[in-house]
């Protein structure tokens, strides 16, 4: 029952056993254990639960063994009494008394006395030195008593028969036991328990068995945490009085140390290893507290003091010294066997034993290694194994709390089903890694410390190397055993291994882990498994295809390089796999020291590489010391010879790898595999890529250049996505070197371009690899590479184009990275005979010190997105780019107007492009694609052009039409003007940009100018000749549209040829559609004419300015205007104007049938103010700059300044400028030139900028033409309109004309109120109007009229309405009488005429007139009473009015003022009427 002291985290139980009975109740005692679920609660902690808890069955030791114990792990002996520093024994928990008693007289006479010399002997608790009266509970304990019944015996049996019948029988003896050792309060421990053992003929146990076993387990529970609650409180209270005194003398720390392990044990004894961690935590912490107070006291060492070195380690450095004698010789390397194998060759890829093996005995963290707790009690203990033992220890709690598979087979075989804790097992490896570190310097401390106690002469040299090797074995042992313990096969580690060349070579494999170990990748997801491990080695293809960096294939998950058992990741696994990874790096760390004395620790400077410590001037980068010692270590060439010493090293696997190099190589890769397969299972990509970069570059010396390649190629894009710009230099360039090696040309060179271009953008950015895609330095030159450098850049640079030249495929790379200074200048240049634009490109090359480009292109696109098409500068000339700035001048034969950002960048050398792109995205293959946002610039810092034509080269634009003739088709102009350009022959297309516009190219015609059509423009465009210089044409095209559309967009281009060279012309225009003037209409038909009221109001918000307005008489009508010819009227959206016109039927022939014959048209010659403004500052804006030594940017400065006044300009601004016709001048500021002036170039541009303000201080207000000048030649250039309104008089059935006539005798001049006024109504009609074929038949007419009053003015007398028949031009007459109801001037009624046809029913013509139909006829009535009025008065011609003031009632005639008390009043007295009324 007695557990493995190195594992043991057990409760110890002691029994007494006088009757031999233990053996036949240890089966029922073990089916109870572990014990579970334990709740312990401390007053001064947290509730506590114990899952499990071991219980260790010891038996009572006879007295010759009490007086020989042995302590607590340590090999001496201590006496049998309590020593007197607690802790340093393990003591039972409980003690048990196993009582076999099954008769009441044997127990009175016997069993009973028994009992009670074993509780008074081993039952009492030890007591206090200090004092007689105080217990001590340092090894408090419980006891309890086991009543066997054995169930052969008869007594058995009747006892417990007899048990059933209470009062009846004798008292058991269970009942005597209870009554003598169970306590008589109610407060007292039942500590009797009875246990019932079946027969052993019998498999059927006894009913009761169960209750008394549960009962037994309750009571183990109970004893054991109130005796650990014992010993916890005393414990405490000791280390409290103890820490009390650390500042009295002769504290020691030492005896702490002891005294809080002993708390610390107990914790551990019972399970709770977090509190025992915590223990050691702290004591730790109290070690270096120790440290630092040893390191400054002076005299007495307060605290304790250490030994200044290991004993046992200072032994092992003079044996390797050969300072003592020693059989072995220092010397391992005599027994090299140059026939060793690799073991790990062929092993499982999970089989980490082959690199990290070591025996249980080499363990150097293993707290039972030396008596440590005897040393340390003793003060004879250096500060290393002080620091060893307790990490030991920490270590050991930290597995027994994690369930490490390594202690399983060292406990109960129960343990074997529980699940480990990764995550403390993660913790193990963290704390370990740290604490090697920290050991290793203590140790080459202590091994130093040691070595100068001694008196011997020793070379320096040889302590060094010695110090290291015993340093460098310790740490490898220790990495070995934190590694062996912590192993688990919970951990799931791809099974693909990099030492299997065929697992990892494939590159889409490799792409795997790549793609699912990087954050922000997403992860595919599929029923179906790749089988990425191949059999064979990878083409070209595999490896190179499509480009050199592959990032848009698709990637299958991490999966197919890990292990298919456990689909999902378990808690704390990835930080498990990368703890023990990093320990497998610190490991091959490790082995590298040693290596690197022996010469086979190589770096990569020996490889002669452009990335290299060599050049730091290119790199910025130097080689660091990472071993902390602040030693130089000097470089070692390959060709010296070197003999290391290799005495003190001890673990076998580092003794092995020195034996020869390819000893040290295999066990170095197979480290190296460690490392990358638990990265990948931690998904540390970063790490994993290192890892199998290291294994690439051995492939690389060993001359495996195929497997090396297949690494490279996975490397450089890993390296590059972390902008680490020298790494990802080094695997290009050993790539690079493995595909020449091959013959892989087409992959060599796209691999030699980008190593190039990495590496002239670290050598002229001067800084560290991580920011090497800074902006270009343009002071770096190739000169200032390092002499090798600048050798190797050579060789490269001729590789590259000699191995590409005979390769069919042509190659694109980013011109930034081979070219720097790369600069274009915004002010353009123009030919001095012909139209185009030249634009300077300077940039120099990186590598070299010229270069031969055999054309240089820049490809221009719009800034607003217009134009469709592009603009391609060129020099298609051989250029020489030097390693100075070189200016390259590009040209095109394009006009263009407007700002033009910078696209694209071309140099072609052979079959190389380099290209250079600012905006759309790149063209590059997919090799060569790397996205980068440093990369892609701001709109605001991309390079632009502003271009304009040349000042006499070709305009062409388009504009609304300048005659508009609303009885036609719609149409848009298009002006052309050649300049100083003899125009063989030319095309000319225009496209529409606005949806729903449809050109009528086929019916253009020619509004004005010398120009030759050609074909039949059904190709889409109008082809020309014969357009001489300085000639101009406007034409028209006609056009339809779907949707009503305030504006017209359309895009221009013209190309046309001289007798140099082919031209093009591109512009891009919008113009308003809507018609700017609004023209309402009136008619007033008389009976001989019609009077036309026109309405002529601006459409929009622009004022318009009328300057002839007519209507042309014809054959049918004579037409005269109310207005003088050449009257200007001005029009404003408020204000319109009106326009009469008499319109009368030429003699008495009827009217004829067609409208078109009798339809007039309505001319009207305007001027928009806008346009007007416009030319008036155009024009003087033009002469001014033409009469300057700035002629050429005529037509780069007009557009600008008449686009500000366009958009400063607000309605009220124009009513102002029609009002006083003058034009106030915006200033320099308002203008915003600089956006142009910018593009000029410094001198230029400050030059152009004085002139301006000059400009606008001269001129700041223009004024418009008066009416007078709207005639004359001074006013041709203002663009006049006109539009052409088409004018139908209107067909009109009946022309009534009617007429009032009040008789007014000689004597009577006024009207009165009351009075009648008789009046005749005469009424006649036309039909004029109206065409014959379109009349009614006269025989069927109808009228009626109705004279509208109003009964407040007018009463009518007579027939106020009535039917009437009457002849064309037969008057009728109706006689009514008016009564006038108030005075006044009176309006005369009003009058309304209607005009019927009359038609029987067709079913039946016989029927009466009063069934006959009528419908209504339209008609007209010329009303000529139309606002007349008559006078009216009262009828009264004197009146007499009494007052009386007295208040008195009264009077005669009627109406009177009312009175009241004491009030007056007034009434009339009399009246006097007229004496005459109209008659």
């Amino acid at each position: 029952m007695d557990a493995n002291p190195r594992a043991s985290s057990n409760v110890t139980v002691e029994y007494t056993d006088p009757s031999g009975l233990f053996p036949s109740i240890k089966p029922l005692i073990l089916e109870t254990l572990p014990l579970r679920n334990l709740h312990w609660k401390s007053p001064t902690r947290p509730l506590r639960s114990i899952d499990s808890l071991h219980v260790d069955l010891i038996p009572v030791k006879s007295t010759h063994q009490e007086q020989r114990r042995p302590s607590d792990g340590a090999s001496g002996s201590v006496p049998h009494r309590r020593h007197q520093i607690p802790g340093l024994r393990q003591t039972p928990y409980l003690k048990i008394y196993i009582l076999s008693c099954d008769d009441n007289d044997i127990y009175k006479s016997t069993t009973r006395k028994a009992v009670r010399e074993w509780i008074k002997t081993h039952g009492t608790p030890p007591q206090s030195s200090s004092s007689s009266a105080t217990q001590d509970n340092h090894d408090a304990f419980e006891w309890l008593i086991i009543h066997v019944v054995s169930g052969h015996t008869e007594v058995a049996d009747k006892s417990a028969a007899g048990s059933k019948w209470p009062g009846r029988g004798s008292t058991t003896v269970l009942e005597k036991v209870k009554a003598d050792f169970g306590g008589s309060s109610k407060s007292s421990i039942d500590r009797v328990v009875q246990l019932r053992i079946p027969k052993a003929e019998s498999d059927e146990r006894p009913p009761e068995l169960a209750d008394q076993l549960e009962d037994l387990v309750a009571k183990l529970k109970s004893s054991i945490l109130t005796s650990f609650d014992h010993r916890v409180s005393q414990y405490e209270e000791d280390i409290r009085l103890k820490d009390s005194q650390r500042n009295l003398p002769g504290w020691n720390f030492c005896t702490f140390f002891i005294l809080k392990e002993g708390l610390a044990r107990g914790f551990e004894h019972v399970g709770l290893y977090a509190d025992a961690l915590v223990g050691y935590d702290e004591l730790a912490v109290g070690l270096d507290a120790a440290l630092r107070d040893q390191s400054v006291a002076k005299g007495d060492q307060h605290g304790g003091t250490f030994l200044s070195c290991t004993k046992d380690v200072r032994a092992k450095a003079e044996k390797a010294l050969g300072l003592v004698p020693s059989e072995a010789d220092n010397d391992v390397s005599k027994n090299t066997d140059d026939s060793y194998e690799d073991e790990s060759e062929g092993s499982d890829g999970n089989d980490y034993s082959t690199v990290i093996a070591v025996g249980e005995d080499l363990f150097p963290l293993d707290s039972h290694k030396k008596p440590y707790r005897e040393m340390i009690l003793a003060n004879n203990i250096s500060v290393f194994d002080f620091r060893a033992y307790i990490f030991s220890r920490q270590m050991m709690l930290l597995l027994k709390a994690a369930r490490a598979p390594s202690l399983r087979d060292q406990t109960n075989e129960k343990l074997a089903k529980e699940v480990e804790d990764l995550t403390l097992l993660a913790e193990i490896c963290d704390r370990a890694s740290e604490f090697i570190s920290v050991g290793s310097r203590t140790l080459r401390h202590d091994l130093y410390a040691g070595l100068d106690e001694l008196e011997h002469d020793r070379d320096e040299s040889s302590v060094t190397e010695v110090v290291n090797n015993i340093v460098y074995s310790w740490t490898y042992s220790a990495i070995s055993q934190v590694l062996i313990q912590t192993a688990t096969d919970s951990l799931d580690i791809p099974k693909a291994s990099l030492r299997n060349t065929r697992d990892l070579v494939n590159a889409s494999v490799l792409a795997n882990f790549v793609a699912e170990t990087r954050p922000g990748v997403p992860k595919r997801s599929s029923s179906l498994t790749a089988n990425t491990l191949i059999s064979s080695r990878p083409t070209s293809l595999d490896i190179m295809s499509p480009g050199l960096y592959s990032g848009a294939q698709p990637r299958a998950p991490l999966a197919s390089l890990r292990s298919s058992v456990s689909a999902q990741l378990r808690t704390g696994q990835s930080e498990l796999a990368s703890a023990r990874g990093d320990l497998f790096l610190y490991a091959r760390r490790t082995l590298e020291n040693i290596g690197q004395r022996c010469g086979w620790s190589k770096k990569w400077r020996d490889l002669g590489l452009l990335f290299d410590a060599q050049n730091e001037a290119a790199t910025g980068l130097k080689d660091v010391s990472l071993d902390g010692d602040g030693e130089t270590q000097e470089f070692t060439t390959v060709d010296q010879e070197v003999t290391p010493v290799l005495g003190g090293i001890e673990n076998p696997k580092l003794i092995s790898s020195c034996r020869s190099e390819k000893q040290y190589n295999s066990l170095y890769e197979g480290l190296t595999d460690q490392i990358f397969r638990h990265y990948v299972a931690a998904n540390r990509t970063r790490s994993a890529e290192m890892a199998m970069a290291d294994i690439a570059v051995l492939r690389y010396r060993a001359g495996d250049y195929g497997t090396a390649a297949s690494y490279f190629h996975q490397m450089a894009p890993f390296y590059a996505s972390c902008h680490w710009g020298v790494l990802e230099g080094v695997m290009l360039e050993l790539y690079g070197r493995c595909l020449k090696h091959l013959g892989r040309k087409d992959d060599y060179v796209r691999v030699l371009l980008k190593l190039l271009g990495n590496y002239a953008g670290v050598a002229q950015s001067g800084q560290k690899a991580g920011s090497f895609r800074s902006k270009r330095l343009i002071s770096a030159a190739p000169s200032s590479f390092p002499p090798v450098a600048r050798t190797l850049v050579s060789n490269y640079v001729n590789d590259l184009f000699e191995t590409s030249q005979v390769l069919s495929t042509d190659f694109s790379v980013p011109l930034n990275e081979f070219f720097s200074g790369i600069h274009i200048n915004s002010t353009i240049h123009h030919f001095e005979d012909k139209d185009g634009i030249l634009v300077d490109l300077s940039l120099r090359f990186l590598l070299g010190n010229s270069i031969e480009a055999d054309s240089v292109k820049m490809r221009l696109v719009n800034s607003t997105g217009v134009h469709s098409s592009e603009i391609w500068l060129e020099n298609l000339d051989s250029v020489v780019v030097k390693s100075t700035v070189s200016k390259i001048p590009l040209h095109a034969f394009v006009s263009v107007h407007g700002k033009y950002m910078v696209d694209c960048i071309e140099v072609r050398v052979r079959n190389i492009t380099f290209v250079q792109q600012y905006g759309l995205p790149s063209s590059f293959s997919a090799g060569l694609q790397q996205p980068n946002a440093d990369d892609s610039d701001d709109e605001a810092e991309r390079p632009f052009v502003f271009c304009y034509p040349p000042a006499r080269g070709l305009q062409a634009e388009v504009s609304p039409p300048y005659r508009i003739n609303l009885s036609e088709l719609r149409t848009i102009e298009i002006g052309l003007k050649s300049g100083w350009n003899d125009i063989l022959k030319g095309a000319l297309r225009v496209k529409p940009a606005t949806a729903g516009l449809r050109l009528r190219i086929t019916e253009v015609s020619i509004v004005d100018g010398d120009l030759k059509l050609e074909g039949n423009a059904e190709s889409g465009q109008i082809d020309f000749t014969s357009f001489g210089p300085n000639s101009s044409a406007r034409l028209s095209i006609p056009y339809t549209i779907e949707d009503d559309q305030t504006t017209l967009s359309a895009r221009l281009e013209v190309v046309y040829e001289t007798a140099d060279c082919q031209f093009s012309y591109f512009s891009a225009t919008s113009i308003i559609s809507t018609l700017p003037v609004s023209v309402n209409v009136q008619d007033i038909f008389k009976d001989d004419s019609l009077i036309s009221r026109f309405t002529i109001s601006p459409a929009m918000a622009t004022p318009l300015r009328i300057l002839n307005c007519k209507i042309p008489s014809s054959e049918v009508y004579e037409v005269q205007p109310s207005i003088h010819h050449g009257q200007v009227l001005d029009c404003f959206p408020r204000q319109s104007a009106s326009v009469l016109y008499k319109i009368t039927p030429r003699g008495e022939k009827a009217l004829e049938a067609d409208a078109s014959k009798r339809s007039l048209a309505l001319t009207i010659d305007f001027t928009c103010l806008d346009e007007e403004c416009l030319s008036v500052i155009e024009n003087r804006f033009v002469q001014d700059i033409c009469a300057s030594k700035f002629a050429q940017l005529a037509r780069l400065l007009t557009p600008h300044l008449l686009e500000a006044f366009r958009s400063e300009w607000t309605a009220n601004d124009m009513e102002i400028i029609s009002l006083i016709r003058e034009i106030d001048i915006l200033s320099y500021e308002r203008v915003q030139w600089e956006t142009v002036t910018n593009s000029l170039g410094g001198k230029l541009g400050k030059e152009v900028v004085s002139w301006l303000k000059e400009w606008h201080t001269q001129h700041t207000t223009l004024s418009l033409p008066n009416d007078s000048d709207m005639t004359t030649a001074t006013s041709t250039t203002i663009p006049n309109r006109q539009i052409i309104i088409p004018v139908d008089v209107p067909n009109v059935q009946i022309v009534h004309t009617a007429n009032f006539t009040i008789p007014k005798p000689d004597d009577l001049i006024h009207a009165t109120v009351g009075e009648m006024i008789p009046a005749t109504l005469t009424i006649r009609h036309t039909r004029r109007w109206c065409p014959v074929q379109a009349r009614e038949p006269e025989a069927s007419l109808e009228f009626s009229y109705e004279i509208l009053v109003n009964p407040d003015v007018w009463l009518v007398g007579g027939r106020r309405r009535g039917n009437f028949t009457a002849k064309e031009g037969e008057t009728r007459s109706f006689t009514v009488m008016l009564l006038p109801q108030r005075p006044g001037h009176l309006l005369l009624p009003g009058l309304d005429i209607k005009t019927y046809v009359t038609q029987a029913s067709a079913a039946d013509p016989e029927l009466p007139s009063s069934v006959v139909q009528r419908r209504a006829v339209p008609c007209e009535v010329d009303y000529l009473n139309h606002a007349e009025t008559v006078l009216v008065s009262p009828n009264l011609r004197k009146t007499t009015v009494n007052l009386d003031v007295s208040g008195g009632a009264g009077g005669a005639g009627g109406g009177g003022g009312g009175g009241g008390s004491g009030g007056g009043g007034c009434w009339l007295v009399g009246s006097e009427r007229r004496v005459g009324v109209i008659g």
